[in-house]
């Protein structure tokens, strides 16, 4: 959620059940301020929060130009009062203050999801996720002459807090379909032709898509062609997400609203105002994705 519309858009996802105070919102505007010309974005976006036992998450974004295509998201993390705890020996975070959010080697991220976790956060990042090692249990030094392998990298609780907003983000991220389109650099940019989706369009899922670079072999194919009708249907749409019926559209007459919520990460709601150039979403959860969805339904 765009940074200028903030406000509006908290309001219009206020119907999933979670909305943020005066003080929040006032600090986050402040926050995001700061973010967006410490590191020169364009826009700088909130992504969401994430809820913890002694303090929560607040996630944002800002979006970088790419040589080709999808521009890259680098996503920032803050947090208020007493849980802005650092490693030992550097100074406290103050509130609000965004700071990058780890950035994840892929072999970083297959240990986190091996590990399982699923409970809840508890506040703190530098919570290791991983026993400590037990010196007796390492085994035989190395013979002389040998360098010891690099011990592993402590995984802290900054570490699956990163793999799973960039798991929600890839699950989500959801804009109505013709928002984006390819330029003639064959980068992904703002419409300057989308004027909004309809009344009728808006109620309907295949209206909508995910914004990240696709993984479908029809959407890969239409990204790759350079013919114009292609430019605005590369982007993979939420009606072929797994399983059946994962999302919720939801229209609100009263104030020509449409939302959408996700059921595999409850807590994601996306809205859309038919007629209009205004849309996004926001995460307020536990980070806990619902495993249970495929009996369920």
């Amino acid at each position: 959620m765009e940074l200028n519309d903030l406000e509006y858009g908290l309001k219009s996802v206020s119907s999933a059940g979670h909305v943020l105070n005066c003080q929040e919102v006032t600090s986050l505007q402040a926050g995001l301020t700061i973010l967006r010309s410490k590191e020169k974005y364009d826009n700088i976006f909130l992504w969401g929060k994430v809820f913890g036992q002694k303090a929560d998450y607040y996630i944002a974004y800002g979006l970088r130009d790419s040589d080709f295509e999808f521009p890259s998201k680098n996503f920032y993390v803050a947090m208020e009062g007493k849980g802005c705890e650092t490693a030992e020996g550097q100074p406290p975070i103050a509130e609000f203050e965004f700071q990058p959010l780890t950035r994840l080697t892929e072999e970083a991220a297959d240990r986190i999801l091996a590990l399982g976790e699923d409970k809840i956060f508890t506040g703190v990042p530098t919570t290791p996720l991983e026993p400590p090692v037990d010196p007796e249990a390492a085994g035989d030094p190395p013979p002389e002459g040998e360098q010891a392998p690099p011990a592993a990298v402590v995984l802290t609780e900054a570490d699956r807090l990163s793999q799973v907003v960039q798991e929600i983000d890839f699950d989500s991220a959801v804009v109505p379909k013709g928002a984006y389109a390819l330029n003639e650099a064959h980068m992904v940019v703002p419409s300057s032709d989308f004027k909004g989706l309809g009344l009728t369009e808006a109620k309907a899922l295949s209206s909508f898509v995910h914004f990240r670079a696709p993984t479908s072999v029809a959407c890969l194919r239409a990204l790759a062609r350079t013919d114009v009708q292609f430019y605005s249907n590369f982007l993979d749409p939420l009606k072929e997400d797994l399983p059946k019926g994962c999302w919720a559209v939801r229209q609100d007459p009263s104030v020509s609203l449409v939302t959408l919520r996700s059921l595999n990460w409850p807590g994601y709601c996306s809205y859309h105002i038919p007629g209009t150039t205004k849309f996004g979403g926001l995460y307020f959860g536990y980070g806990q994705k619902n495993k249970d969805l495929p009996f369920i339904l």
